[in-house]
């Protein structure tokens, strides 16, 4: 296969162009997987209530593993997948942090961080859900979120 990368001034956005022989199932399946390319950074599909949704990763509070499954939770809605926990915080941006052994979340929705003798507990923004953060993870989570201002 050969890639060909032109700059071309007039355009906007990227715009991609596959030259390829006769249609074949991998023809297909590339088309359909370059199509995907640009929502797959922004957009999780998570399950709620039997069906499929598309849930913006800027809404996600945190997300904690319990047995099989990982829920994600938003301000309002509490979302399952199967994606393990350790592959889900690999492929999530920057801004989230990981808060204990089953959990990660989001420095951007966090309003306060709270550390006393029963625990270390995060406070969500426009939620009533809390989170509690492991002794472990509670210096790097703090040193972050100190740096995000």
């Amino acid at each position: 296969m050969r890639v060909r990368i032109e700059v071309d001034e007039d355009l906007t956005e990227p715009e991609v162009v596959l030259r390829v022989p006769a249609e074949t199932a991998a023809t297909s399946e590339l088309a359909a997987t370059l199509a995907t390319v640009g929502e797959s950074a922004d957009r999780l599909t998570l399950s709620y209530r039997g069906r499929q949704e598309r849930v913006a990763v800027a809404d996600i509070l945190f997300c904690e593993s319990a047995g099989h499954q990982v829920m994600v939770h938003t301000a309002t809605q509490q979302l399952t997948t199967r994606i393990p926990l350790y592959k889900l915080a690999a492929n999530l941006p920057g801004q989230f942090q990981r808060a204990s052994k089953s959990a990660i979340l989001n420095c951007n929705q966090v309003a306060s961080l709270s550390k006393s003798l029963t625990g270390n507990l995060v406070r969500f923004q426009n939620s009533h859900k809390q989170l509690y953060v492991s002794r472990r993870y509670y210096g790097g989570l703090k040193q972050a979120l100190e740096r995000k201002g």
